[in-house]
């Protein structure tokens, strides 16, 4: 019987680096919280350890989001969908490009193992 080296889990830092990382490469404006700020908390199931907390929002900030979003859906039905297809297909090659750490998310947040993490990934990129 062999057994397999077990791969060493990010640090909580290193996590919340690559998470900045992986919302920074898409666009995505979600503030995290610092320690002892009030918000939604994201644990492992794995150790039960908070990752990260994302900052709660005012209402102002919730309305602005909101009307952020419709103005975005908007200009997203008027896209032609040949750039629609093209700009899905970049989306799949970055999640091609990121798909170690996005499976390692999915291991840390969801407590899956990781060959069931990286199928999870894997059929984001299957229907890009």
């Amino acid at each position: 019987m062999s057994t397999a080296a077990a791969t060493a889990l990010p640090t909580r830092a290193e996590l919340q680096d690559r998470v900045r990382r992986a919302l920074d490469a898409v666009g995505a404006r979600v503030e995290l919280a610092e320690p002892g700020v009030h918000g939604q908390q994201a644990s492992t199931p794995l150790t039960g350890e908070i990752l990260f907390t994302v900052a709660e929002t005012t209402t102002a900030q919730t309305a602005a989001a909101i009307t952020e979003a419709a103005q975005a859906f908007s200009q997203w039905r008027r896209t032609p969908a040949p750039v629609r297809g093209q700009l899905v297909a970049r989306l799949g090659e970055l999640l091609r490009v990121h798909k170690a750490d996005l499976a390692d998310l999915v291991t840390i947040e969801a407590g899956k193992i990781t060959s069931e993490a990286l199928g999870e990934v894997q059929e984001m990129i299957d229907i890009c």
